[in-house]
């Protein structure tokens, strides 16, 4: 944790999140970084790690969106001149067999595991157990990362059959380890109270809390109102489980620049606009043949326009830009 490759703020909240940790609430142990873009989380997150594994902790989970993600997350590993093994999504976990069993060095290190494989199957027998195997059972006390955990937001209590697998799952793995060390990083995690049902480890509600269980905190969130939000946040922080920090602009520069639209650029965008109406007024006569007056059939269309547009106009800025 004291490598040069941290810079001091990293350092200092590596070691405060590792307290955290190590202090175990009734609920379990965990923290949420909300940091920023560009501020580091994959750099603390790969301290935090380095860590525990010093400290006789030989198996750590870190999740993410991507496969892809795992170049980064061995770039931030090893510039902390970390060198455990990073065992890349479960496939190679099914070279096990009952004979031998896993190869030495699949045995401990760190398995970086996308969302989408820990809701799969193997061979009949789901990933999410396989992932509970090579952990050891409720004895398991490494740590589990939920590296942009917003993916599993959509959790509906009381009725799992509207939730997706993926918060599920995520809630599932929480239980079924109830010592390992859990840390939440997402930039965007919290975008509503009703998201964080998969958050059980921040000592919210349940056992040592004035909630007994999600429910009863979100019915008493949603009382207060948006504002509250804000007291929640403050009081995470009060209690060292929640940090949200941002790169400073401090200095920084900018300017204006105002990108005139040449003549070919002027027919692409009124060409565009005559396809998105030529589009609407086929939906719109598609829903009346249909008979048909769902409003949420227009939000993926409203959706996918804005995109459309906003990516247009970037794209026309671009050569102005180039040319400056």
């Amino acid at each position: 944790m004291s490598s040069p490759a941290m810079c001091v703020p990293q350092s200092k909240m590596g070691y405060h999140i590792q307290e955290t940790l190590l202090s175990l609430h009734p609920s379990g142990a965990g923290f949420f970084i909300g940091d920023g873009a560009g501020v580091g989380k994959g750099r603390q997150i790969a301290g935090i790690i380095l860590d525990n594994f010093a400290r006789g902790r030989r198996r750590h989970i870190w999740m993410s969106t991507s496969s892809d993600l795992h170049h980064d997350a061995e770039r931030d590993l090893r510039s902390l001149d970390c060198y455990l093994n990073i065992i890349n999504n479960c496939q190679t976990l099914d070279k096990e067999t009952r004979a031998t069993g896993l190869a030495r060095d699949m045995q401990e290190g760190i398995l970086f595991m996308t969302y989408t494989t820990l809701i799969s199957q193997m061979k009949g027998k789901a990933r999410l157990q396989q992932v509970i195997d090579w952990c050891g059972g409720p004895s398991f006390d490494g740590c589990i990362v939920f590296d942009e955990c917003h993916k599993a937001k959509n959790f509906v209590p009381g009725k799992e059959a509207q939730s997706t697998k993926v918060a599920s799952c995520v809630l599932q793995i929480q239980q079924m380890l109830p010592r390992a060390r859990v840390v939440y990083c997402s930039a965007t995690g919290v975008s509503e109270v009703g998201n964080m049902a998969y958050m059980t480890r921040l000592g919210l509600w349940g056992s040592g809390s004035a909630f007994p269980d999600f429910e009863a905190f979100l019915d008493s969130m949603k009382k207060r109102g948006v504002s509250f939000m804000e007291m929640l946040a403050m009081e995470l922080k009060a209690e060292g489980n929640y940090v949200a920090r941002g790169l400073s602009f401090r200095q920084a520069e900018f300017m204006e620049l105002q990108c005139n639209l040449t003549a070919p650029q002027q027919a692409v965008y009124d060409a565009s606009v005559e396809l998105w109406q030529s589009l609407r007024h086929g939906l719109a006569a598609a829903l009346v043949h249909t008979n048909t007056s769902s409003r949420e059939l227009w939000k993926p269309f409203w959706s996918a326009q804005q995109r459309f547009f906003k990516l247009l106009c970037v794209s026309l800025k671009a050569s102005a830009d180039q040319e400056r």
